[in-house]
């Protein structure tokens, strides 16, 4: 009996750690790694806003659409404190661009941006948001909804 109580145990704890990685990322998120970038009129941003541990981690969520109705989430963010931080994050989109993004160092006086797959976007209206991590405290940030058709 003690045997079973042991297994069923660790069957939970397998469980209950399988449901949290499975929140802490969207799912068929591939991990890509941070990018200098170059917004332009096609790069729709809310507006940037202070990681709340971190405040001179500034950081924003956009999305970008092309004129054949595709487009991707992206994590934009720029470290104007004084040292080094470490990073990681994801983007979250209704309508399928979701990354997850590698864990990196951020140096002082940089911006990167975190791009999730430019896919093509369906008839409908969606909701978006980019996560990020720095140095181990994730807080997260809408990016522009997209209505289509």
């Amino acid at each position: 009996m003690k045997v079973r109580q042991v297994v069923r145990g660790a069957g939970l704890a397998v469980a209950a750690t399988t449901a949290v990685a499975m929140a802490t990322a969207p799912a068929n998120a591939a991990t890509v790694n941070w990018q200098e970038i170059s917004p332009n009129a096609n790069w729709f941003c809310d507006p940037t806003i202070s990681h709340v541990t971190y405040p001179m981690v500034k950081f924003q969520g956009c999305v970008v659409v092309n004129q054949n109705g595709d487009g991707q989430v992206v994590l934009v963010l720029n470290n104007q404190g004084p040292k080094a931080v470490n990073i990681g994050g994801w983007t979250s989109s209704q309508f399928g661009s979701n990354a997850t993004c590698a864990n990196s160092v951020l140096n002082p006086g940089f911006q990167r941006g975190c791009l999730g797959p430019t896919v093509t976007i369906p008839c409908g209206n969606y909701s978006n948001s980019v996560h990020l991590t720095v140095n181990g405290s994730t807080k997260i940030a809408s990016a522009p909804s997209v209505s289509r058709c």
